[in-house]
């Protein structure tokens, strides 16, 4: 196998069993390790065993990682460091070692009650914002780098300093990666077409705003520590991959040795708990059994975004698409985000869609009174429309790539276009498959089935604001009606940036509003049309404008 100009790393032996019906494959350890791949490289970071560097029909994860001497001292130095962090005051409820699934992973060396501490790391052990040298820092703020290229260049120069108290740790953590900033300039030109190519522009930027920072950083420090390009670029990838933000923003990422080698799971059996001075603190969200594997969520987000940011797949991920939130009226903005799912027929949950018909009508039924089936009928419709015509746009965002990129004579060796090309190919059959869904949802003569009671962030929205909410949903819903009908359906989308990261990241495409034209345009223009109307209104034009709607008459 050969990527991207390395050595092939790759070396087959086939040996003849005579007792045997087929050929068995022997795997030595030179084979595994040949050249720049190493065990911190294919088998020291979450995800490894999706790392398609790494592995081929021949080589796997199970065989190099657990079996290889090289292997087995990699997992002796991890223990070690894990030990070495509870002797200098970390509490640490798990081992790393092999689980069912022939990954390495978490796995509880105790039984854990719900809200009890799987992992404590004390504040001097983790690395912050604040453990970066003032003249370091300066320089990244004197650029205006974002924060998280100011943490990885602080990281890029303890890699660098022999005497760094980090020095273990930064040890055990991988060397190169396959995400996007170690992407080739085809495997870029394909996602820059896709929804996801603010991802590959913000990385690169940061990584511009560091070598940019570097010229202000006193000689006498640069040439004690002499980072280069591929130092920012690993450090760049290591905030990016495995950072923790406590409160949600980027000012508060920061990296957590030990938390950093959790995996991900879909159903997550960890969270983040607090962060005080001293420590911070993860906890169990259920109870977990001596010998489980602890995992965290990355984020529900499809594996063609998982490739683009981590460089791996997830196996039997039923996430897809990017999310998206629907605008029309404010109650909407207390439900759930759309999140398409490959595991449903329905393509998106049907609480979610719930939600946000309970939503319209309780604000109907706040500015008119009892709702009635046809009333029922017409706001179901609307939110279907909304949402068929976000997958549309969606599926505009990822066009099918040119002739040209599909036939790159570099690509023989490359291992990563090809698993690209596949997830924009079945990111695609899944949009085609919303938009189909939702245009046959239109065709339906009686609403769907709702549940009795309001789904739960829309009950507890409506007790607290009980006493108010009658007025403001009021004046929302007729300054809707009067400000544009042609937005009256309630078609508006958000394509959201990946905020559900333990890292929170750059803003995406920010708003856009689509019309019931297909017309995409900046949400700016349409909420302050909406905020331009006093509270002072005509019931009389909104009885007027009701009635049409109600008789499907012409608003205009």
């Amino acid at each position: 196998m050969k990527i991207s100009g390395v050595l092939p790393r790759v070396v087959r032996h086939t040996i003849t069993c005579l007792f045997c019906a087929v050929p068995v494959i022997a795997i030595s350890s030179a084979e595994c390790w040949h050249n720049t791949w190493t065990p911190e490289v294919c088998c020291g970071s979450p995800g490894a065993k999706g790392n398609p560097l790494c592995w081929d029909e021949v080589l796997s994860y199970n065989q190099c990682c657990a079996e290889t001497e090289e292997g087995v001292q990699f997992d002796l130095r991890r223990q070690n460091f894990l030990a070495d962090m509870v002797r200098r005051g970390a509490t640490v409820h798990f081992s790393i070692r092999t689980v069912s699934s022939g990954r390495t992973g978490a796995v509880a060396s105790k039984t854990l009650s719900k809200e009890s501490t799987a992992l404590r790391i004390p504040s001097a052990q983790v690395f912050s914002l604040k453990s970066i040298p003032p003249l370091i820092a300066a320089a990244g703020q004197r650029e205006a780098c974002d924060a998280h290229a100011q943490l990885a260049l602080g990281l890029a120069y303890e890699r660098v300093n022999p005497m760094s108290r980090f020095a273990d740790w930064i040890k055990l953590l991988p060397s190169t990666f396959a995400n996007v900033l170690w992407f080739t300039p085809l495997q870029l030109e394909l996602i820059s077409s896709t929804f996801f190519a603010y991802i590959a522009q913000s990385w690169l930027d940061d990584l511009n705003c560091m070598q940019r920072a570097v010229e202000h950083i006193p000689d006498r420090t640069r040439s004690a520590h002499k980072a280069d390009l591929e130092d920012f670029r690993w450090a760049l990838s290591i905030v990016k991959t495995r950072g923790f933000a406590f409160e949600g923003t980027h000012e508060s990422t920061m990296l957590i040795p030990l938390a950093d080698f959790w995996n991900h799971d879909v159903v997550a059996n960890v969270r983040t708990a607090s962060f005080a001075e001293d420590a911070l603190r993860f906890v169990a969200t259920r109870d977990i059994m001596l010998g489980e594997e602890l995992c965290i969520d990355y984020g529900q987000s499809s594996n063609l975004e998982f490739m683009i940011r981590y460089g791996f797949r997830i196996e039997e991920n039923p996430y897809g698409g990017r999310q998206f939130d629907l605008g029309g009226d404010p109650l909407q903005a207390h439900c759930p985000s759309f999140l398409l799912r490959y595991d449903l027929a329905e393509i998106i949950e049907n609480a979610t869609i719930d939600c946000h018909r309970q939503a319209r009508y309780v604000s109907f039924e706040q500015q008119f009174g009892q709702i009635q089936q046809g009333e029922q009928l017409r706001e179901d419709r609307y939110i279907y429309d909304a949402i068929e015509k976000a997958c549309q746009q969606l599926l505009e965002l990822l066009p099918l790539p040119s002739r040209s990129l599909l036939n790159d004579p570099n690509s023989e060796d490359d291992r990563v276009t090809p698993i690209i090309l596949e997830e924009i190919r079945m990111e695609r059959v899944l949009l085609q498959m919303c938009q189909n869904e939702f245009r046959d949802r239109q065709l339906e003569l009686e609403p769907r089935f709702l549940p009795t009671t309001l789904a739960a962030p829309l009950a507890q929205f409506h007790a607290s604001r009980a006493s108010s909410l009658p007025e403001k949903l009021n004046i929302g819903l007729a300054n809707t009606l009067l400000g544009d009908s042609d937005n009256f359906d309630g078609n508006a989308l958000e394509l959201n940036s990946f905020a559900r990261d333990q890292v929170s990241h750059a803003a995406g495409f920010g708003e856009m509003i689509i019309d019931d034209h297909g017309v995409a345009s900046d949400a700016s223009t349409s909420n302050s049309k909406l905020s331009s109307f006093s509270s002072s209104i005509d019931r009389s034009r909104v009885d007027q404008l009701l009635h049409k709607l109600q008789h499907g008459l012409s608003l205009q």
